[in-house]
């Protein structure tokens, strides 16, 4: 049987009032249908059209939702799945408003091994990422056919930042045939707070392309990993704010990345592995939502969009022996501008401070090979690959 999500299953509202609030209509059951993909439901945040890091299977889309009291999120895809058993994880990685993450480009911090029990896949997940990630919800295979786990993370800077796991969905697995979902306890309090009452699903498939999914790229009808948030639990401000995130498949303990990813991961990436950087991967490796009181809009992460905005560009492209580079930031913001390598490596830093107006560099004294030029302005960011011959 289907578990549908209500303001009132939460007690969030009572049946009276449900007619003047406007609710996602949203299915918690790991199947993304039609009439989900709504004006007041999930909206499409990106795609991953590249190769398959870990043979048939991976994600295809990831959509989001929100209505007055939660926010919704749905990672299409399909991990590996046997007779015997499911492997590998998706993971969802969320930056909420106000709250402070990891910084952007710091290396995620380890979790505790944990003294009994299963550990979650984010037990060796010590990538850095592109946007200051504060939680984590995953799921990965419990060694049984046909089940997985819940896992949560939360991440605190600081001098020494820190990493808390926990195997959310306990010794209750999910059933991933069914679908059916996985509540955690609304009374949960501590350092999971944030999870009270959230709600995870996921609908296997035998591979990724055997997932409805698959020959749309992830357009309805489609089964993944579907996850619902309290708005209050979160500590997302009534009014709304903006909210960051990221989506990948991982290996079973999170110590090896696959090369699927959203949003943007390239068409010709191979599996940044163990240790990623995502800061110095082409394109903005996170996407932002607009959360309003009672729903939300996209933010494009797509690097055109942001380069357009910035009036970005290095040419001439090829380049012969030298180029340059311009783009310019309204009012006075932090700006980075970086050169990288095609193995991820920073090879040289052109700017780095408080700028204002139209900017211009020279790029020289690179040998002939590939390069991604990063430029960061505020929370804008962008990039363009440039070749030196």
């Amino acid at each position: 049987m289907k578990k549908t999500i209500t303001l009132a299953t939460l007690g969030l509202l009572s049946v009276a009032a449900l007619p003047s609030m406007a609710q996602a209509p949203i299915t918690v059951d790991g199947k993304l249908a039609a009439t989900e993909v709504a004006a007041n439901g999930y909206q499409l945040v990106g795609r991953d059209t590249g190769a398959r890091g870990f043979g048939d299977a991976g994600v295809l889309a990831l959509y989001a939702a929100a209505d007055a009291n939660n926010l919704y999120f749905f990672l299409v895809g399909t991990l590996e799945s046997s007779a015997t058993e499911i492997k590998n994880s998706l993971q969802v990685f969320i930056d909420r408003p106000g709250v402070d993450g990891i910084p952007v480009g710091t290396a995620l911090p380890l979790p505790a091994d944990p003294t009994s029990g299963p550990a979650t896949s984010f037990q060796k997940m010590n990538a850095k990422l592109d946007l200051a990630a504060d939680l984590g919800v995953a799921i990965k295979g419990t060694g049984a056919a046909g089940q997985v786990q819940m896992g949560a993370v939360v991440y605190t800077p600081g001098t020494t930042p820190t990493a808390t796991a926990m195997v959310a969905s306990g010794s209750t697995p999910l059933n991933a045939v069914t679908g059916a979902a996985f509540t955690v306890p609304a009374s949960t309090t501590g350092t999971f707070a944030p999870f009270a009452g959230a709600q995870v699903a996921y609908l296997t498939s035998a591979n990724l392309s055997s997932n409805p999914g698959f020959a749309t790229n992830g357009n309805a009808p489609a089964n993944g990993l579907e996850i619902v948030v309290s708005r209050s639990a979160m500590g997302i401000p009534a009014t709304g704010g903006q909210v960051r995130i990221f989506a990948l498949q991982n290996n079973q303990d999170g110590g090896f990345i696959s090369s699927d990813y959203i949003p943007q991961g390239p068409a010709d990436a191979a599996n940044p592995g163990s240790g990623a950087d995502f800061t110095a991967i082409a394109g903005t490796q996170a996407a932002t939502l607009t959360v309003t009181a009672s729903g939300l809009s996209i933010v494009t992460s797509n690097r055109n969009a942001a380069a357009a905005a910035l009036k970005f560009g290095v040419y001439p492209n090829p380049a012969p022996a030298a180029a340059t580079i311009d783009y310019v930031v309204a009012g006075q913001q932090n700006v980075s501008l970086d050169v990288f390598n095609s193995l991820g490596q920073r090879v040289r830093t052109v700017a780095s401070g408080t700028q204002s107006g139209k900017q211009s560099y020279p790029l020289t004294n690179l040998t002939a090979g590939a390069y991604f030029v990063k430029l960061r302005v505020g929370d804008q960011m962008t990039s363009q690959k440039v070749v030196v011959e």
